[in-house]
């Protein structure tokens, strides 16, 4: 019996790892594992009604192994007055939480619009003797996945064992509803908002993405199909657009958070593109990066328009036209900063005119390695060759990985010269200046290359030998 039992449990954990890999939890995930589900209905003068389906399907099992895709129904109508519907998802044991120190449960949902920001959907957690328990924001935090996963969260400020989920229903003839999958925390998260692990080796995909908006005056405002800008294909993108109104004042947000801290001289590569008919300088100047750590930003903030030269940005002015820059937080000193997510904001007014339904579009966003380190040099027109020698900034960070280099005769596509670190450049025999580029790239699936760093080599005449007299 004792040996069935480990195999059982050792096929849980290969379950467990392989879920991870597919659905982005982490390794050490903990889930709840039993539920109780009730509503109310009620009216004025009318009756209104709740259900919930599939309630089982919530609780992590051996039969039935967190994460997976199936889910509860929680679903409340009305015709006048309110009902609602809950489903109370309860861990194994109590969690270990506080005001200093919280701990943050991760719910997945579906991506239910009316429910998630109709202000009809409310999470709530609760001590081991059924007491409400304060949270750290009075509203939950929406995180988008690349596979179209929604995760909800909350962070109890003190030691918990249930986390409650209500849907309830518009005041006047309607009917909300949320699909409801898991519920899960990170025991060794170090921050409420991400709890994947950091992986020095990791090549710098977000692991989720959120949006927002403030300042808000007329319209309304959406990120469209946010998780489509970290799925790794530069072909889908998430759209900031807005419906009625113009908009002509206010902020539209969408922040990218990573599988942890940053390497030090992790540089962000972004692609952009704008669906309107906007001047690429308006757009340019519109849209502002700011990398956080935690809640914190850190380094300084920059505009697009500071991070594109001129031939990007008369890209940029073109339908539909994807633009690929580089972000690199740095400090004051220009030194790089540590950093875990990165915000995008518009700025609607410095737009200059409304969104509409011509989106901003957001392609991809990931890190990669900073430039590499690479000298410009001479050589004389006599010689004609010369050596080039790059270098990645992150070379002697333990256990990153290696690095391939790349030379190019452009700074974005251009001839592919050499793969070596190490290359000598020929036929350098008339006096002037040659430009080349070369970049750098972290081995692991996925990563991708880094900015071009541009390397002159000055070509010079020899120097002429002075004649000589000869005396007889």
């Amino acid at each position: 019996m004792a040996a069935r039992l480990r195999i059982i449990l050792t096929l849980l954990v290969l379950g467990f790892t392989i879920g991870d890999m597919l659905m982005g939890q982490p390794s050490n995930a903990v889930y709840a594992d039993k539920q109780t589900n009730d509503g109310t209905a009620a009216g004025l003068g009318l009756t209104g009604s709740y259900s919930v389906t599939g309630a089982d399907n919530v609780r992590n099992t051996l039969a039935s192994p967190k994460p997976n895709n199936s889910f509860a129904t929680l679903t409340a109508s009305s015709t006048a007055g309110i009902s609602s519907a809950w489903i109370q998802l309860e861990f194994p044991s109590e969690v270990t939480s506080s005001a200093g120190s919280p701990t943050t449960v991760y719910l997945r949902t579906n991506n239910n619009n009316s429910s998630l920001l109709g202000g009809r959907l409310a999470v709530t957690a609760y001590d081991k003797n059924n007491n409400a328990v304060s949270l750290v924001s009075s509203t939950f935090s929406t995180y988008y996945l690349a596979d179209g996963t929604v995760l909800i969260s909350v962070s109890p400020t003190a030691t918990f064992k249930f986390v409650r989920v209500t849907v309830s229903s518009p005041i006047l003839f309607g009917t909300n509803s949320l699909q409801v999958y898991y519920g899960f925390y990170g025991p060794t998260a170090s921050n409420t908002s991400n709890p994947y692990p950091f992986n020095v080796v990791d090549c710098g995909r977000p692991n989720v993405t959120t949006k927002d908006h403030s300042g808000l005056t007329l319209g309304s405002f959406e990120v469209q199909n946010a998780g489509d800008a970290i799925d790794e294909s530069t072909t889908t993108k998430s759209s900031f657009v807005s419906t009625g109104a113009a908009l002509l004042g206010g902020h539209i947000k969408q922040t990218f958070f990573f599988n942890g801290v940053s390497n030090p001289s992790d540089a962000v590569r972004v692609i952009l593109s704008q669906s309107g008919s906007f001047l690429a300088a308006n757009v340019a100047a519109s849209v502002t990066l700011q990398a956080y750590s935690g809640n914190s930003s850190v380094g300084i903030s920059k505009l697009v328009n500071d991070l594109l030269d001129v031939q990007l940005l008369t890209l940029l002015g073109g339908n539909d036209n994807a633009v690929t820059f580089y972000f690199a937080p740095k400090d004051a000193s220009g030194n790089s900063v540590i950093f875990d997510r990165v915000e995008l904001d518009l700025n609607i007014a410095l737009l200059g005119v409304g969104l509409g339904a011509n989106g901003i579009n957001v392609h991809d966003v990931r890190r990669s390695p900073d430039v590499a380190g690479a000298s410009n040099v001479s050589t004389c027109s006599n010689i004609g060759t010369v050596a080039l020698s790059a270098l990645s900034p992150q070379f002697n960070i333990g256990g990153i990985g290696t690095f391939s280099y790349a030379w190019y005769t452009d700074i974005r596509s251009g001839t592919l010269l050499s793969s070596q670190q190490t290359w000598t450049a020929l036929g350098l025999n008339t006096p002037g200046q040659v430009d080349y580029y070369v970049e750098t790239q972290k081995s692991g699936t996925g990563c991708i290359a880094s900015p071009r760093k541009k390397v002159t080599i000055t070509v010079i005449a020899p120097p002429t030998s002075p004649s000589i007299a000869l005396v007889p």
